[in-house]
């Protein structure tokens, strides 16, 4: 077995994925040349029938992204077989059970298993730590909205009190979060992490900083 036999089953699983996930999005080939030409990347029908057919050696990283994308699925879909085998050849020669060919690919880590400091891995690990972050506050941020929309609908006074109380409580919750993002991104910055842009309604918590 050769290093080409292997970067040649990988080709091949990443045309099956194409294949199978087009098909699903009811695409035809020429359909989904066009969309990686929209996304600016042109992509040639014949190219992707070559793949498809195993006419092609090899896929460049920038296909495989306009890929990913035209079809709406992350790029892990297509490098590996989700869903579809027990194990994945990663190497050549060298298998792995699929949830840990995905773990290495995304240096996904377990709650418990936090890893080495100083690493690549911390650093992917504390960039998802400040995702999840942003996502607690603003599920807080919609709950709380929720809540005071529908306490503007309530005439009955002990009803009202109560939905003020609970009003009162959600906002002081989502303060805390807001608080805790704030640092957050502060404890980042003091270790050279650089944290991801906040969206829009989130700005100005850098901006109270």
């Amino acid at each position: 077995m050769t290093e080409k036999d292997w970067q040649g089953r990988l080709t091949q699983q990443v045309a099956e994925a194409v294949r199978d996930y087009r098909k699903l999005r009811g695409l035809s080939a020429q359909g989904l040349a066009d969309a990686c030409a929209a996304l600016g990347h042109a992509i040639p029908r014949t190219s992707i029938a070559n793949l498809e057919n195993g006419r092609r050696s090899g896929v460049e990283i920038a296909e495989l992204l306009v890929f990913a994308k035209a079809l709406d699925v992350p790029p892990i879909a297509l490098l590996l077989p989700i869903g579809m085998a027990g194990s994945v050849e990663v190497l050549p020669g060298q298998e792995l059970p699929i949830w840990d060919a995905v773990s290495w690919v995304t240096a996904e880590t377990l709650i418990g298993e936090e890893p080495e400091p100083g690493t690549v891995n911390e650093v992917i690990f504390e960039l998802r730590a400040h995702a999840q972050a942003i996502s607690s506050l603003r599920r807080a941020i919609k709950f709380a909205e929720e809540t005071r929309r529908g306490a503007n609908l309530i005439r009955d006074p002990q009803q009202r009190a109560r939905s003020d109380d609970m009003l009162e409580r959600l906002e002081g919750y989502t303060h805390g979060y807001a608080q805790d993002v704030r640092e957050f991104r502060a404890k980042l910055r003091v270790r050279g992490i650089e944290p991801p842009m906040l969206p829009e309604d989130l700005k100005h918590l850098d901006a109270s900083e």
